[in-house]
């Protein structure tokens, strides 16, 4: 039995790494936000990557691979040393992007991978 809802934790957290994304373009923000997505997206991936691994996922080097590419993206932002408005906008429309390409791409796959594993 194949279940069809979406995987709550997994769309929670998506949720709230797009939510520090638009943070991100408010007008005052700092490296600190970007901070504070790099401690979330590491938590959030670690948790992906942990149920692929689990479940054997067929295509875990590739979503690995894409989760790094993030992680070097944030840390390069960091790195930065003017994070001003402009800088800003800028790393959050690239990052809101890839995530979303991301959400809609290789973790639907995942997401279908779990629910087939888990609802046999």
């Amino acid at each position: 039995m194949q279940k069809t809802s979406d995987i709550i934790w997994q769309d929670a957290q998506h949720q709230v790494l797009f939510e520090i994304l638009d943070l991100i373009k408010e007008p005052g923000a700092d490296a600190q936000v970007l901070k504070k997505l790099q401690e979330y997206t590491d938590n959030h991936f670690a948790l992906e990557e942990q149920y692929m691994l689990q479940l054997n996922y067929p295509k875990r080097a590739r979503h690995v691979q894409a989760h790094n590419r993030f992680r070097k993206e944030i840390a390069t932002s960091l790195k930065e040393r003017d994070h001003d408005q402009q800088f800003m906008e800028l790393i959050s429309t690239f990052l809101t992007e890839w995530l979303k390409r991301h959400v809609l791409g290789v973790d639907k796959e995942l997401e279908e991978f779990i629910l087939e594993s888990t609802y046999k």
